[in-house]
C-alpha cells in the first residue's frame, strides 16, 4: 500500500499531514494533533505485515522509553492505539543527514568533523543504555526541527541488548542472520556475526567516508542473489585498507577506522578519546564558527 493515500487521513486524535520515510517495521508520517495544533511523527505498523510489525514496533518502544532523552539526541515518544493498532507518537524531528546529502552531494571537511563528534556523543548515550543500534546509516541520523545543529538518531527497530540481566556482556557468536543495511554495515555484520559496540562505531566510520566523499568503493555492486551481495560488498569492504578508504581526508579518520575495525568483540571504546581527537582536528582547522552546511 502506498503510504502516502494516509496523507490527510484522520487516526484517533491526529491528522496525516505528511509522509516522512519509512523505518524498520513501520512508515513514519508528519501528523497534527487536532486538539492543540501540536505537529509529531507517527510511526505506523505496515498495513500488510500488521501482526508481525506491531509486535516489533511495540519492541522498537520499550527501547525508546528506556533511552528517550532529547538531550542526548534521542527524541521522546509514547503510544497511542487506532482500532486496536498500536503506533508510536514521536518528536517531529527535522531532515535526515541522508536528505540534505541528496542536495548537497557531499559535505565540507568541517562539516563532517562536527558531525562525527556528535554521531559519537549520541552513541556513547546509547551504549550506555545498555544498547547497540545495528543500522546505523545518515537515514538514520537526523536534526532537530527548530535547532538544526541538534542531531538525533533514530529509528531502533534492529537494536538489541548487549548486555544480558546478569551484567555480562552477550556471548560472541558467527551463525547469524545479517542485520544493517549494506551500504554501512560492519565487515563481522557481513559474516553473520553477532553485533557489539563495535560494529556500530564501524559504521559511523563509513557515514563519515560517505558524507565527505559523496559516495563509497562499494556502492555499485550488484547481484541478483541478496546473500552473494552480501558476501561481495562484505569481501570488499574487507579487501580496502583503511589508508584506501581514507584516501584525501585528514589522518584522524585514518586512526578512527583502524581503531574501530581492530576493537575487540566485548571490548568498551573510548569514545571520550575519539570524540577529544575530532575535536582537536576542528580546532587545528581555525574554523570561525560551528555553523554546518545547512545553516
Amino acid at each position: 500500500m502506498d503510504p502516502n493515500t494516509l496523507v490527510g487521513k484522520d487516526i484517533n486524535r491526529y491528522t496525516i499531514t505528511r509522509y516522512i520515510a519509512s523505518g524498520s517495521f513501520g512508515n513514519v508520517f508528519e501528523a497534527r494533533n487536532k486538539k492543540t495544533n501540536e505537529y509529531c511523527a507517527l510511526k505506523i505498523p505496515i498495513i500488510s505485515e500488521t501482526r508481525n510489525s506491531q509486535t516489533s514496533l511495540l519492541e522498537e518502544a520499550k527501547i525508546y522509553k528506556d533511552i528517550s532523552n532529547p538531550e542526548k539526541g534521542i527524541a521522546e515518544m509514547k503510544i497511542t492505539c487506532s482500532k486496536d493498532v498500536k503506533m508510536i507518537v514521536m518528536d517531529l524531528l527535522g531532515p535526515s543527514l541522508e536528505s540534505m546529502l541528496s542536495k548537497y552531494k557531499k559535505f565540507g571537511l568541517k562539516t563532517v568533523i562536527c558531525l562525527a563528534i556528535k554521531m559519537l556523543e549520541v552513541i556513547k548515550y546509547i551504549h550506555s543504555c545498555g544498547y547497540i543500534h545495528r543500522d546505523l546509516k545518515p537515514d538514520n541520523f537526523v536534526v532537530g526541527h527548530n535547532n538544526t545543529s541538534k542531531l538525533y538518531c533514530i529509528d531502533f527497530g534492529l537494536a538489541k541488548k548487549y548486555i544480558k540481566r546478569n551484567g555480562q556482556h552477550i556471548p560472541f557468536s558467527d551463525h547469524r542472520k545479517f542485520c544493517g543495511t549494506v551500504r554501512y554495515a560492519s565487515i563481522a555484520a557481513h559474516k553473520m556475526c553477532e553485533q557489539s559496540r563495535k560494529d556500530d562505531l564501524e559504521a559511523i566510520g563509513y557515514i563519515l567516508v560517505y558524507l565527505f566523499k559523496g559516495k563509497l568503493p562499494w556502492q555499485n555492486l550488484k547481484h541478483k542473489d541478496k546473500r552473494e551481495r552480501y558476501k561481495i560488498v562484505g569481501d570488499r569492504k574487507e579487501s580496502i585498507t583503511e589508508e584506501e578508504l581514507t584516501e584525501g581526508m585528514p589522518k584522524e579518520f585514518l586512526v578512527y577506522l583502524k581503531y574501530t575495525r581492530n576493537l575487540d568483540f566485548d571490548e568498551k571504546p573510548h569514545y571520550s578519546s575519539l570524540i577529544r581527537m575530532f575535536r582537536k582536528l576542528y580546532e587545528s582547522r581555525n574554523y570561525r564558527n560551528d555553523k554546518l552546511e545547512w545553516q
